[in-house]
């Protein structure tokens, strides 16, 4: 009997695979799909003896494969198969960061760059003149369950550090999913009803100064996170945000601006209370696209006047409204995997 002989023999003879079967061989082909999708090398063939055995298997594996495929494939009347869950893809930040050349440290809440800013002669000459721009990337699981940044100890731009863990509680942030929840649901033009829904939804804070700030410091602050969190922001509650910060008592008046990358802004903050503190010199003003009110980044500007590095230190004398460093949201996008970039 020749090979083919023996496949059709081995056809008419075998039974109809029962549930368990397929069960197996189901599980073992979307192994081999998820493996090829991470790159990783198929799983080596187990040898068998005889010649005639090692044909009629191959062959016999392709018809299971085929059955499979055939069953993985969406039928007629059927609905498609769901898509992955967007709980487990990626949000991409990249942010530029425009600053003086001086020691600085920006004291950002988690995976945004929204928080407090400082400058400081650390261990070099603190100069009042443009640095050359940093450019930063982060990516943020859109459920919130992991975060990853670039691998520095590579030269490969796409080699990233990845950290499982929820972070919310300590970042004071809202995960990504849960702020494009609560700006779907403010109302656009209730200011006092969204402000009520934030203050629900917010992450207390556990930084000091915050407790000496007004509580219009502290709303425009979550205001601002979540802006600067909620990766699909619809234009509505891009207005109804913008609505909120406007009418907080000591709202500054918005002024035209450009960001980091030129792109036209409004600069709107909060004024109240500065000290000559490290994290509580300067003062943070969101940055907002004129038209949309889409988050384009945050601004720090120095909230009174002072010395960098104090009275003694020599560094320089720093005015109140001077703007100190710029944070220019780039890009946002929602990809599939840590390390893709739109």
């Amino acid at each position: 009997m020749d090979d083919m002989g023996a496949v059709r023999r081995f056809r008419s003879e075998a039974s109809a695979p029962g549930p368990a079967q397929l069960a197996t061989g189901r599980r073992r082909l979307q192994e081999e799909i998820t493996r090829s999708r991470l790159g990783l090398s198929p799983e080596p063939p187990v040898r068998r003896m005889g010649q005639r055995l090692v044909v009629v298997g191959a062959i016999a594996a392709v018809m299971v494969t085929a059955l499979l495929s055939t069953l993985l494939m969406p039928r007629k009347g059927m609905a498609p198969a769901a898509p992955e869950a967007p709980g487990r893809r990626w949000v991409y930040q990249q942010v530029r960061w425009d600053t003086w050349q001086c020691g600085a440290s920006a004291d950002a809440d988690g995976y945004s760059e929204v928080g407090s800013f400082n400058l400081g002669p650390a261990t070099r000459t603190c100069r009042a003149r443009p640095a050359a721009p940093r450019y930063t990337d982060k990516w943020v699981r859109y459920d919130g369950s992991a975060l990853a940044t670039p691998d520095e100890s590579t030269n490969d731009p796409n080699d990233v550090e990845v950290w499982q863990g929820d972070y919310q509680v300590g970042w004071e942030l809202l995960p990504p999913a849960a702020s494009d929840d609560l700006v779907r649901r403010l109302p656009p033009d209730d200011a006092a009803t969204a402000l009520r829904l934030i203050r629900a939804r917010s992450v207390p804070t556990r930084f000091a100064g915050t407790l000496r700030l007004t509580q219009a410091q502290r709303d425009f602050g979550e205001v601002v996170r979540l802006l600067s969190t909620a990766p699909d922001l619809p234009r509505d509650s891009a207005r109804a945000l913008y609505g909120v910060i406007t009418r907080l008592p000591g709202a500054t008046k918005p002024v035209r601006v450009r960001d980091g990358v030129g792109r036209a802004a409004l600069a709107i903050g909060v004024d109240g209370t500065f000290r000559d503190n490290a994290d509580e010199r300067n003062s943070m003003q969101v940055l907002l696209d004129p038209n949309t009110y889409a988050y384009l980044g945050v601004r720090y500007i120095a909230g009174l006047d002072y010395r960098v590095g104090g009275a003694s230190s020599g560094g320089p004398f720093v005015t109140q409204g001077q703007v100190v460093a710029v944070a220019t949201r780039v890009t946002t996008a929602l990809v599939d995997k840590a390390g893709d970039r739109p």
